[in-house]
């Protein structure tokens, strides 16, 4: 799993952050109540495979896969909660009403405990995934700003990482293609929907890698997904943007690395979304000075649930102009995996049993067409523990 810490300056930041909040240092602080909520919420797409809204209706059966998701006494009060429900003759709760459930009973998910809040806000080492979530809470754009660099060249050497190391380079090649074509035709804004966050997940790692391949530089994706940002008006958008980042940090940043801003429009109608493109992106672009060693780049995501925009931006010469779509890659076929495992197996220093095909075919056989299922197969084939397979439910998070 691995653990971090905030550095001196990001302790700073941090303390800041949470003082502006209004949140407090002890155990009755707010932050472990509404941490645990946005981890509760992470947890409902993971299980759903979809992202959730507040009357989204949650099962018995779904609870209590989700239950798994607290700690130790938090779980018993889920079941009895569960209890409660089923004596009520109450199939399905929302989401909505499961997080009042959760700052009433005062209820945390796994990690996120008063010791781990202290440890966070003294810049002591706590796992990994706490140290995120409670930075997602923070609304610190990227977490890696407040971490302190792990040392020599920040390279996570466990066998969980070269894995995914290797499986970002799976095929993808139409996608591929397309996204080198634009922008050697200076295109930076590029569309991807899809229902199924791992699939989505994996392509995105995939057209990461290949751009810093292409161009040797590292991307640096900044995450504007957050209900937050959703609910902002263009103009609130773009104010609260060039305030985290001003220009001269953007052209500091790509200097050195690519910027991948990655944006959820779920909530975006179509004259929105023009505005996202008119308002926002192209002053932003057009602020760049002619030359830059690294490239600015937007991923717009969406989840392909019926929004106004689908089937209507084409015909949009702006959104045309200046948006291009990168269509899902499922289902996969077995050359396409067959061509990933060998240098999976590389990575992990790991020979296969047999012909890559051969393994391909049984992999996508037991995966019954399920990006997530696929996932977990090629897990278990090079024997490699899933403690953080979340890495694959979301981009840029891991």
């Amino acid at each position: 799993m691995g653990k971090i810490k905030a550095s001196r300056e990001g302790i700073k930041q941090i303390n800041s952050d949470r003082e502006a909040k209004g949140w407090t240092k002890d155990q009755n602080s707010e932050a472990l109540i509404i941490t645990s909520q946005q981890e509760f919420k992470k947890a409902v797409d993971e299980i759903l495979l979809t992202q959730s809204v507040d009357n989204t209706l949650l099962t018995i059966e779904q609870l209590e896969k989700l239950a798994d998701f607290f700690t130790t006494n938090a779980k018993n009060a889920v079941f009895k909660c569960i209890s409660k429900l089923l004596k009520e003759k109450t199939q399905k709760i929302t989401i909505a009403h499961f997080l009042q459930i959760i700052e009433s009973e005062d209820l945390h998910t796994k990690g996120i405990t008063y010791i781990n809040w202290q440890k966070f806000l003294q810049g002591k080492e706590i796992d990994k995934p706490v140290f995120i979530a409670f930075c997602d809470a923070l609304e610190i754009e990227d977490w890696r700003d407040v971490a302190e660099a792990r040392p020599i060249d920040s390279k996570d050497n466990t066998k969980q990482a070269r894995l995914v190391e290797g499986l970002s380079l799976f095929n993808h090649q139409k996608q591929v293609n397309l996204l080198l074509e634009k922008l050697a035709n200076g295109n930076r804004a590029f569309l991807v929907a899809n229902p199924c966050h791992y699939s989505r997940t994996w392509m995105l790692r995939r057209l990461e890698s290949e751009i810093s391949a292409n161009i040797k530089l590292k991307c640096k994706p900044i995450s504007l997904q957050r209900s937050l940002y959703s609910s902002l008006g263009i103009g609130e958008l773009k104010a609260h943007f060039e305030e985290k980042y001003l220009p001269t940090k953007i052209i500091n940043i790509l200097k050195q690395e690519h910027i991948v801003i990655v944006f959820d429009i779920d909530s975006y109608d179509l004259q929105r979304l023009e505005q996202l493109i008119v308002e926002f992106w192209q002053p932003l672009v057009s602020n760049l000075p002619p030359k830059t060693p690294g490239m600015l780049l937007m991923f717009l995501l969406a989840t392909n649930r019926g929004n106004d925009w689908q089937g209507k931006w084409q015909n949009n010469p702006t959104l045309c102009k200046h948006m291009t779509e990168l269509l899902p890659a499922n289902p996969f076929q077995p050359e396409d995996v067959a061509q990933v495992l060998p240098k999976v197996a590389l990575q992990l220093r790991k020979p296969l049993s047999e012909p890559a095909l051969d393994i391909a075919h049984s992999l996508i056989q037991k995966s019954q067409g399920k990006t997530d299922k696929l996932l977990q197969e090629i897990y278990r084939y090079f024997e490699c523990r899933t403690t953080e397979f979340s890495v694959w439910q979301r981009y840029p998070h891991f």
